[in-house]
């Protein structure tokens, strides 16, 4: 993963996911994902400011986002949140009270049932 090869939709993607499941992390990985992802250090500056390699750093990020796609991938946290969001603004935007009716039930299915 080359900083430069680092789309700013792929960066916001890890970011959330960061959020959502970071805390199962080691506490070098979580500290290192959360300078590179959140708080927009180069991998130079975290290996300097850790004193180990580029690599190390690049190896525990790398190491770090295939932990949370694997947890997305079998918990769906952030494709739910992202619905339900999506739900909510289209909420916000009806004014017909049955439309805004159909909207609840989707949104109560999907929290309470995850359908």
């Amino acid at each position: 993963m080359r900083e430069e090869e680092l789309t700013l939709e792929k960066k916001e993607y890890i970011s959330l996911l960061f959020l959502l499941y970071g805390e199962v992390l080691t506490e070098s990985i979580k500290r290192r994902m959360r300078q590179f992802y959140l708080d927009d250090y180069s991998l130079s500056e975290i290996a300097e400011n850790e004193k180990v390699s580029r690599n190390a750093i690049h190896e525990s990020l790398r190491n770090g986002v295939q932990k949370l796609m694997k947890l997305e991938k079998k918990l769906h946290f952030l494709e739910k949140n992202q619905h339900l969001s999506s739900l909510v603004e289209q909420l916000e935007l009806t004014e017909d009270p049955s439309q805004r009716e159909a909207v609840l039930q989707k949104m109560k299915g999907e929290l309470f049932y995850g359908v």
